[in-house]
């Protein structure tokens, strides 16, 4: 069904609107009356096309925001109720209203103009084209309470003939009101119904607080039971395979169902029915995996008891047949770091390569290699001793294992090489050295890092080594200077390290003198290679300050220039900057020490000056340096304990300044105390903040700070995000291992007590 709409009612208003500032815009969208009127009115199918292209792309942007998107959503709403471009409307306004990945500061706002306009909309659930109700439902499930959809979803119920978008209806009604929901779904849980609106009316009975029973498992697991995949509804292409892979159309509502029975205190009845899933057979073995997998990932990062109990069934999940489903089980444990352990033997299952072999396509054996790849990874993750073999039989393969070996994987828990000295491993590098291969393109590099860790013991590789200073300048260097170090080839060593640096540019020339430094002793080369890196371009320059701060008193040579260097380049052009300068003032510091502090006084004002939170973090962690003699600024530090960005440094500054912190200071060390706590469980590494509280509590914590973080270390749930969190699961175990670690030399009341006079 379509609302006739001609182009004077679909535009009425237009030419009273007053169009913010635009900001970020594509192609004509900068003109949002006009786009709308070549979208609406053009003859040309070119025209709209284009004004279509540019609202997408305009709407759908999120950092810097395109403003006129609220005024734009009620003129968009009516064009799709009177049928032009009616799927891309709709997708488009869910996109709106979903916030996608990048969610604005005012999605509040865009969500409610989105809702604002369904009741035009719902005409459109009668539509004779599936994917225009299927696009409109799913903006029904972010367009909260209303009597008026539910009422609309009720009617279609009565009509709507396909069981995915009945499954679909429900769940939205749910969002919409929940009473008529319970109405609809009342007679929908019997053996008799389909199996998917089921499973939904479970949900919907489980969030109004039904009591667990059997009738309702019986019609939460039907779906999984029944023996035949759900043909699917949406294909997406796959940028990493070449080719398109199915979405099937469930809702995540057992996703959804496993995580309210856990949030309510009933996780093994979750797990039982995951159990139930998983032991089914037959047809529908990928489609339950995926759905397994789904529920899984959740109940992983919101639970902490949840990963030791769900590492077994991911074993079983990692030997899947399906390799998407084998994949994701994969990743999952390598979310869990080491209580991914349980499932090592099957990770080695991938991890020697035998699905590939398995393989009946050339495209089935890329997603192996990648699974493979990445279950070798996992076992590095974990310190397996198997893994270090599998690693060194096909290094030319294994990226991300490699990439995990020397810690650079964002998977890694440890940002360093983890893999012991293997001679086969250290034969297989050499090998790959010799003979790169573009499936590894970032080995050589990666080598360098994984030799220099074994030192002396992987002196045989040093031609090897050789080679690449020409080719891996930055990286080379300081491997060849590890591994000669001690040794006969020493010498020889030193010789290679100089003539290497003899042919380098400004910025490459610095890591060469540097590892020969390391080696020799040498300082006079380094400071003559930091020395024009400090006149150089702007990475050179930053380069050199970072080096020149490192070689401390000896650094002498340099201070001239390093002094020229505490003030901003002036221009439009992004250059030396505040934060520039204050890493420069940090190098004169380490270098002059305490004999500096007054020209370095200004520099840290102006930081603290600046609208850059970075740069104002940054000021405040050379206060702390500076210690008492930053206390003129103090009461301009105080104000950066308001921001997260700048929380953890301003305390360090204070507390470092005699009186900022106390009875007669800028803040009350109770109140620091409390505002520490909070930092325990917002900060990804809560080590600075409990290095703090042990400070203020005399060399330990002080009892009211122990107390809340015993609290915390017992809670069932992790703490709730504040920010996205990749690691959030390692996240918190190393969280709690370093509250472990604190709680130990907690302070008595008394010590305290002491502490604070």
């Amino acid at each position: 069904m379509t609302a006739q709409y001609d182009p004077e009612t679909i535009l009425a208003g237009l030419d009273d609107e007053t169009w913010p500032t635009i900001g970020f815009s594509r192609g004509t969208a900068a003109d949002p009356a006009g786009t709308l009127r070549a979208l609406v009115t053009a003859e040309e199918e070119v025209v709209r096309e284009d004004a279509l292209g540019s609202f997408w792309g305009a709407l759908r942007a999120r950092v810097p925001a395109y403003r006129a998107t609220v005024q734009v959503i009620p003129y968009l709403a009516r064009a799709c109720a009177a049928g032009i471009y009616q799927e891309t409307l709709l997708e488009l306004l869910h996109s709106v209203a979903n916030g996608e990945d990048q969610p604005r500061d005012d999605q509040d706002e865009l969500t409610a103009a989105v809702a604002a306009q369904v009741p035009l909309l719902l005409p459109l659930l009668a539509h004779d084209d599936e994917d225009v109700k299927r696009r409109l439902i799913r903006i029904l499930l972010l367009s909260g309470r209303s009597r008026e959809t539910a009422e609309a979803i009720r009617a279609r119920w009565a009509e709507e003939p396909d069981p995915a978008l009945r499954s679909a209806l429900l769940s939205a009604c749910r969002v919409a009101d929940p009473d008529v929901a319970a109405e609809i779904g009342a007679g929908e849980l019997g053996p008799d119904r389909d199996p998917e609106i089921r499973l939904v009316a479970v949900l919907n009975l489980v969030r109004d607080g039904a009591s667990w029973t059997d009738e309702l498992e019986a019609a939460a697991i039907a779906w999984a039971l029944r023996g035949s995949e759900i043909e699917p509804v949406e294909q997406w292409f796959d940028m990493d395979s070449g080719g398109w892979k199915d979405t099937d159309p469930d809702d995540a509502s057992f996703e959804l169902l496993l995580q309210l029975l856990a949030d309510r205190g009933e996780l093994p009845v979750a797990l039982r029915l995951l159990d139930t899933v998983l032991a089914a057979e037959g047809p529908g073995d990928g489609l339950r995996g995926r759905r397994a997998m789904d529920a899984i990932e959740p109940l992983c990062a919101e639970f902490r008891a949840a990963p030791a109990l769900l590492a077994p069934r991911l074993a079983s999940l990692v030997t899947h047949q399906d390799l998407v489903v084998a994949g994701r089980a994969v990743g999952q444990l390598r979310c869990l770091g080491d209580e991914g352990g349980p499932a090592a033997d099957a990770l080695l299952i991938h991890a020697s390569g035998e699905r590939v072999a398995e393989a009946e396509d050339k495209f089935d054996a890329e997603d192996a290699e990648e699974v493979a790849d990445n279950a070798l990874a996992a076992l590095v993750d974990l310190g397996d001793p198997r893994a270090v073999p599998l690693l060194a039989r096909d290094l030319p393969r294994r990226k991300e294992a490699l990439e995990a070996a020397v810690g650079i994987s964002p998977w890694s828990p440890r940002d360093e090489p983890s893999v012991p000295f293997d001679p086969q491993l250290l034969a297989a590098a050499r090998e790959l050295i010799r003979n790169p291969d573009r499936r590894n393109y970032g080995a050589p590099r990666h080598l360098c890092t994984l030799l220099a860790s074994w030192g002396p013991r992987a002196a045989p590789a040093l031609p090897e080594l050789y080679s690449l200073l020409p080719k891996e300048r930055q990286h080379a260097p300081g491997a060849v200077a590890a591994v000669a170090a001690g040794t006969e080839a020493a010498a020889e060593a030193a010789d290679r390290l100089r003539e290497a640096a003899e042919g380098a540019s400004v910025y490459d020339r610095m890591p060469t003198a540097e590892a020969l430094h390391r080696l020799t002793g040498d300082t006079e080369q380094l400071i003559e290679a930091i020395r024009p890196g400090l006149d150089d371009i702007l990475y050179s320059r930053r380069a050199a300050v970072g080096r020149a701060g490192r070689l401390g008193p000896a650094g002498e040579p340099l201070l001239p220039r390093l002094r020229e260097l505490l003030e901003p380049e002036e221009g439009e052009r992004v250059g030396w900057d505040l934060g520039d300068c204050l890493a420069a003032a940090s190098a004169v510091r380490a270098i002059a020490g305490e004999a500096a502090t007054d020209e370095l006084i200004p520099v840290l004002s102006r930081g603290l000056e600046s609208r850059d939170a970075r740069t104002r973090a940054s000021a405040a962690r050379l206060a702390a340096r500076l210690g008492a003699s930053a206390a003129p600024l103090a009461e301009r530090i105080a104000p950066l304990l308001g921001s997260p960005a700048t929380f953890l440094p301003a305390a360090r500054a204070l507390t470092a300044i005699p009186g900022a912190v106390g009875p007669e200071g800028l803040i009350d060390r109770e109140e620091l105390a409390e505002a520490l706590l909070l930092a325990v469980d917002s900060l990804g590494r809560p080590e600075p903040a409990l290095d703090l509280l042990r400070d203020l509590g005399g060399g330990s914590l002080p009892p009211s700070a122990a107390a809340p973080l015993r609290a915390s270390l017992t809670a069932e749930r992790r703490p709730p995000l504040r920010h996205f969190d990749l690691h959030r699961i390692r996240t918190d175990q190393r969280r709690v291992a370093a509250l472990r670690a604190a709680l130990d030399g907690a302070a008595t009341p008394g010590e305290w007590a002491g502490a604070a006079e």
